[in-house]
C-alpha cells in the first residue's frame, strides 16, 4: 500500500506543471504508443474516452472556459455511480448472503438485505438519469443504508456479521462521494450507523469498538486513496485539456498561415498581371518614342541637308554680287552717290553673307558634320588678325578699342579658323552694343586642373544683360529681348556657334553682365586641344 501511494504521489507530481512544448512536439508525443493506450487509460482511471480525431471539432474558447475542479467533480461523479452499479453487488451479494446463512431470523434478514440492494440500485438508476440529482441519490442511499444497519443486527443476530454490510458502504463511500469531507462524513456515517445496530442486538462494547475502529480505517484508507486518484485524474485531464487547446491552436495558426499563404499567392499574381501591363504600355510607348525620335532626327537631317544646299546656292550668286562691287568701286570716283550706293550694297552683301555662312554652319553643327583642324600657331597672329577686322566697327560707334596682353604670348594648339570666329562674334557683339564706349580684348596664360589655358576675355562698357536672359543667349536664333533685335539687328546665331565650337575645342564661353554696366564674355581653350574624334567622340550639338 505505500508503494501505491507513493506511485500515485508521482503521477501527481509528473502530471502538475509541464514544461511548455511546442505544437510539434505534442503531435509527436500523441502519435505513438501513449496515444494507443489513451482510451484503456481513462477508462482505468474513470475518465471519459476521447477520438482524436474529435480534437480539431473542439473549440478552443469552449476548452479555455472548462474549469479543472469541475471536470473532475463531473466526471468522476458520473463515473462513480457507473462504477458502483457494477462493483458493489458484487460484493454485497455475498456478504449478504452469508449474513442470511448465519442469520437467526433468515427472512427478515434477506428482506433487509434485499432492500439494501434495491436502494443501491435505486440511487444509481436515478443518478444516472437524472444527472443534476445525483447528490440527492447519494443522499437518500446513505440514509437508506443507515436505517438498514440499524435494523439489520437486531434480526440477523450476534452471531451473524451484519457489520459486512456497513464495512462495504464505509470501503465505497470515499468513491461514490468524490469530495474528501462528503466521503469521510459518509464512512463516519456508516460507523455510527453499524455501531447503533450492534448495540440494540446486544453485542459487546469491545466488540463493537473493534468493528468500528476497522469501519474507520478503512474508509479513512480509501478516502485517501481515492483523494491521489482523483487528484491524479484531474491533473491528467487539465494536460489533455491543455495538449487539446494547444492543439486547436496549432490548427488555427496552420489554417491562417495557408488562408495568408493563399492571399499572397493571389496578390503577387494581380501584381504579376499588373506589371506585366505596365510593361507591355512601357514597351510600347519606348518603341513609339524610339519611333518619333527616328523620325524627327530624319527629319532633322533633311533640313540640315536642305539648309545646307540652299546657303551653298545663295552664297555662289551673293559672291559674284561682292565681287563686282568690288570692281565698280574700284573704277567709280571716290565721291559721289555712286560711290555710296556701290558702298551700301558691299555692306548688305557682306552681312548677307554673314548670315547665310552662320546658317550653313548651324546646319553642319545639327547634322554632327561641323569638322575641326587642329594646328599650332601663335596666338598673336589671331588676335592681331580679329583687332584688325573688327576695328573699322568700333571707329563706326565711336568706341575706344584696346588690347592687353602680354609682349609673348606663345603658340596653341587648336583650330586657327573657329578661334578667329569666337573672337570675331565676341568683339563684333561687344563693338555693335556699345554707343561711344569702351571695348577690351585681354588675353592671358592661366594654370588649372593641371593644365595650361588661354582665357580671352572681352569687356564692354555697353547696354548690359538681365540675368534672367543670360541663359537665352546661347540658343539658337535668340537675343537678350525682341527691342535688341529690331534696334541692332542680328540673327542670334553667333553666340551659339559660338560656344558650340569653343565646347569642340575642349573649353567654354562664359559670360558676367549686368544692365547698363556692360559685360564680360570670357573664352577659356586649353593651350593643347585634342580633336574630340581620335577619342571616339561623336561631335553634335549642345544646343
Amino acid at each position: 500500500m505505500p508503494q501505491y501511494e507513493a506511485d500515485n504521489d508521482k503521477l501527481a507530481a509528473s502530471s502538475g506543471p509541464p514544461e511548455p512544448v511546442s505544437a510539434d512536439a505534442h503531435l509527436a508525443q500523441t502519435s505513438g504508443d501513449p496515444v494507443v493506450h489513451d482510451l484503456a487509460d481513462r477508462a482505468s482511471l474513470g475518465l471519459p474516452s476521447h477520438n482524436p480525431g474529435d480534437l480539431a471539432s473542439h473549440n478552443p474558447g469552449d476548452l479555455a472556459s472548462h474549469n479543472p475542479g469541475d471536470l473532475a467533480s463531473t466526471d468522476l461523479a458520473a463515473d462513480a455511480l457507473r462504477f458502483l452499479g457494477r462493483v458493489f453487488p458484487a460484493v454485497v451479494v455475498p456478504a449478504s448472503l452469508f449474513v442470511v446463512a448465519l442469520a437467526e431470523q433468515p427472512v427478515i434478514t434477506g428482506l433487509l438485505c434485499v432492500a439494501f440492494l434495491g436502494l443501491n440500485f435505486g440511487a444509481s438508476l436515478l443518478a444516472a438519469r437524472r444527472a443534476h440529482f445525483a447528490r440527492v441519490a447519494e443522499g437518500l442511499r446513505f440514509l437508506g443504508f443507515t436505517v438498514v444497519l440499524l435494523a439489520l443486527p437486531s434480526f440477523a443476530g450476534v452471531a451473524a456479521p451484519s457489520w459486512l454490510l456497513g464495512l462495504a458502504v464505509a470501503c465505497t463511500a470515499p468513491i461514490s462521494l468524490p469530495d474528501r469531507v462528503p466521503a469521510f462524513g459518509g464512512v463516519l456515517l456508516m460507523a455510527v450507523a453499524t455501531a447503533g445496530g450492534l448495540a440494540l442486538a446486544g453485542v459487546p462494547g469491545l466488540t463493537i469498538a473493534g468493528i468500528v475502529a476497522a469501519l474507520l480505517v478503512c474508509g479513512t484508507l480509501m478516502t485517501a486513496i481515492v483523494g491521489h486518484l482523483d487528484r491524479g485524474g484531474a491533473a491528467l485531464r487539465s494536460t489533455l485539456g491543455r495538449l487539446e487547446r494547444e492543439i486547436s491552436e496549432r490548427q488555427r495558426i496552420e489554417q491562417q498561415l495557408r488562408d495568408t499563404r493563399d492571399e499572397l499567392e493571389l496578390r503577387v499574381e494581380e501584381r504579376t498581371i499588373a506589371l506585366t501591363k505596365i510593361n507591355r504600355r512601357l514597351e510600347k510607348e519606348v518603341r513609339d518614342r524610339r519611333g518619333a525620335e527616328t523620325h524627327a532626327l530624319e527629319a532633322n537631317r533633311i533640313k540640315s541637308a536642305f539648309l545646307a544646299n540652299m546657303s551653298h546656292e545663295l552664297r555662289t550668286p551673293l559672291n559674284a554680287i561682292i565681287g563686282y562691287c568690288e570692281i565698280l568701286l574700284e573704277d567709280a570716283p571716290k565721291t559721289g552717290d555712286a560711290a555710296l550706293d556701290l558702298q551700301k550694297i558691299r555692306n548688305s552683301a557682306d552681312h548677307l553673307l554673314t548670315i547665310i555662312s552662320d546658317v550653313l554652319d548651324l546646319s553642319k553643327i545639327e547634322a554632327g558634320k561641323m569638322d575641326i583642324n587642329v594646328e599650332e600657331f601663335p596666338v598673336s597672329e589671331v588676335v592681331d588678325s580679329v583687332m584688325t577686322a573688327v576695328s573699322p566697327q568700333a571707329e563706326k560707334n565711336h568706341n575706344i578699342f584696346k588690347l592687353r596682353c602680354p609682349r609673348e604670348l606663345g603658340t596653341i594648339k587648336t583650330d586657327r579658323t573657329k578661334l578667329h570666329q569666337i573672337l570675331s562674334n565676341l568683339l563684333s557683339n561687344a563693338c555693335k552694343f556699345t554707343q561711344a564706349g569702351r571695348v577690351e580684348l585681354t588675353v592671358m596664360l592661366t594654370f588649372a586642373d593641371s593644365r595650361r589655358w588661354f582665357e580671352f576675355s572681352v569687356v564692354d562698357t555697353g547696354i548690359g544683360i538681365a540675368s534672367e536672359t543670360i541663359e537665352r543667349l546661347f540658343a539658337p536664333f535668340t537675343q537678350a529681348d525682341s527691342s535688341t533685335t529690331r534696334k541692332y539687328g542680328g540673327t542670334g546665331l553667333g553666340l551659339a556657334i559660338s560656344r558650340h565650337y569653343a565646347r569642340m575645342l575642349g573649353g567654354d564661353i562664359h559670360v558676367h553682365s549686368s544692365p547698363g554696366a556692360g559685360s564680360t564674355f570670357t573664352l577659356k581653350l586649353p593651350v593643347e586641344a585634342v580633336d574630340p574624334r581620335s577619342a571616339g567622340l561623336l561631335l553634335v550639338s549642345h544646343f
